[in-house]
């Protein structure tokens, strides 16, 4: 196996990532299914779009998570991550106060 470029990640840190990996998905699933419920019951389908487009800032999110931890990035990338996560909840806090306010 090789040896990863940056040297080898903590438990730590490897818990905090997987934890912050699981919340990211958790709160864009239910995002997306926030949106369909509620383009289904006001008629309105771009809600849909909102949905569909969180969810693939989420995966960016994911799979910049597994390149961190497998070392093909550089350790000054984690902050990057996790300002993007933040982010993201960020986003599907306010996508989910829009569909249920408006």
């Amino acid at each position: 196996m090789d040896e990863p470029l940056f040297g080898g990640i903590s438990r730590r840190e490897i818990f905090i990532e997987r934890f912050a990996n699981a919340f990211i998905i958790s709160t864009t699933m239910g995002t997306l299914a926030t949106s369909v419920v509620q383009a289904v019951r006001t008629g309105v389908y771009m809600h849909t779009l909102l949905g569909v487009a969180v969810c693939l800032f989420a995966a960016i999110e994911v799979r910049l998570v597994n390149w961190y931890r497998v070392g093909d990035l550089e350790p000054s990338f984690k902050y990057i991550i996790f300002m993007l996560g933040f982010s993201i909840s960020f986003l599907c806090l306010v996508a989910n106060m829009y569909f249920f306010l408006f």
